[in-house]
């Protein structure tokens, strides 16, 4: 089965509930600075019409592109009090549908063979593509993420591996970027927060010299502080996929090549600039100085099977936690969000018409 990467509020632990609630809220306040205003657009001016590019065969429903994500995985998924879901997922896929001269339509699922064999959508957000079977196949990479740091802006250039081992770095206890600085041989006095929001406050406050966390969660919080920037990765890059059903050939082919589009145009990075900031899209090479990946076994069938089954965010054998996810907390930012544009695209799970008039 294809195995669904645990994001930002993908956990399901009650511990994590009301954290979840509270990102969510802070992702309907912060807004995404939206390129597409709810209309969905392929990036050009005008009001340039496409013909449909996809046989209706190859549709859920005719004339529409059916999505599917965890639309409470925000920023990149976020649902509104009237359902309307917006984020990071919502603007690409408005962008996809309009460059295939559809309309398009949400849903919300974390299984994306559920969803995709039981003919509930076209394509899925947010599949891991080295753990899909034969029946999805994956029709590109759209979204990369990985624990990260940030400091303020007058120290970025200075931070190493071996400069992070003299700071004191706030981080989320329990976090997979804790974990990261462990693995990374950082030896950096830790300070731990409850929350992210914690941790960039008490950057901001003198109290750290850096924070420690997940690279879409930090990008996405920093906007809300002034002269805090992303400095780089400290493990190794975790990439998301959009898949389809491997027996829908046209589909696979017309949506591959319109990712390659809204990529090569531009879109696909502007997009992600409105709702990451400066973040490169792909994380590939933002590596911080001095730090070395360890390089981990290939994990053969039988050597899952004598592991044994692991909580969804639980703790693995070597002690690390497994994908944790960082928690933000939305009440501590309601003084820093009135310089921020709170616009953000309304890719409804109704069905809407993809216009690009408002670019």
């Amino acid at each position: 089965m294809v195995r669904i990467r645990k994001a930002i509020g993908r956990s399901v632990r009650a511990s994590r509930v009301c954290a979840l609630c509270a990102f969510t809220a802070l992702a309907l306040s912060l807004g995404g600075c939206s390129l597409l205003g709810g209309t969905g657009t392929s990036g050009t001016a005008g009001t340039e019409h496409i013909d449909p590019q996809i046989s209706a065969e190859y549709l859920v429903e005719k004339g529409v592109l059916t999505v599917a994500f965890d639309t409470t995985d925000a920023p990149q998924g976020i649902t509104q009090d009237d359902g309307t879901v917006t984020g990071y997922n919502a603007d690409v896929a408005a962008a996809l549908a309009h460059q295939l001269g559809l309309k398009v339509r949400v849903v919300d699922a974390s299984d994306a063979a559920e969803v995709l064999e039981g003919d509930q959508a076209d394509l899925y957000f947010g599949a891991a593509p080295d753990d899909g079977d034969d029946a999805l196949t994956s029709v590109g990479s759209y979204f990369d993420d990985a624990p990260a740091v940030f400091a303020l802006t007058e120290n970025a250039d200075a931070v190493s591996a071996s400069e992070l081992s003299t700071w004191t770095v706030g981080v989320q206890a329990s976090s997979a970027a804790q974990d990261a600085l462990v693995k990374a041989g950082i030896s950096a006095s830790q300070q731990t927060y409850s929350n992210v929001n914690e941790c960039f406050a008490a950057l901001v406050g003198g109290e750290v010299d850096c924070v420690a966390c997940d690279a879409a969660a930090g990008s996405y919080l920093a906007r809300a502080f002034e002269g805090v920037e992303f400095v780089g990765t400290i493990d190794a890059v975790d990439e998301y996929d959009i898949v389809a059903d491997a027996d829908a050939l046209e589909l696979i082919d017309k949506v591959s090549e319109a990712l390659g589009d809204i990529a090569s145009n531009g879109t696909l990075d502007a997009v992600h600039a409105a709702w990451y900031g400066s973040v490169p899209r792909e994380l590939a090479n933002t590596l911080v100085d001095g730090v070395t990946l360890m390089v981990e076994e290939p994990r053969t069938e039988s050597s899952l099977d004598d592991e044994g089954d692991e909580d969804e965010l639980g703790t693995s054998e070597d002690g690390l936690t497994d994908e944790s996810t960082d928690d933000l907390d939305a009440d501590t930012l309601a003084d820093d969000q009135e310089d921020l544009d709170s616009e953000s695209v309304s890719s409804s799970t109704d069905t809407y018409q993809a216009d690009d008039s408002e670019l």
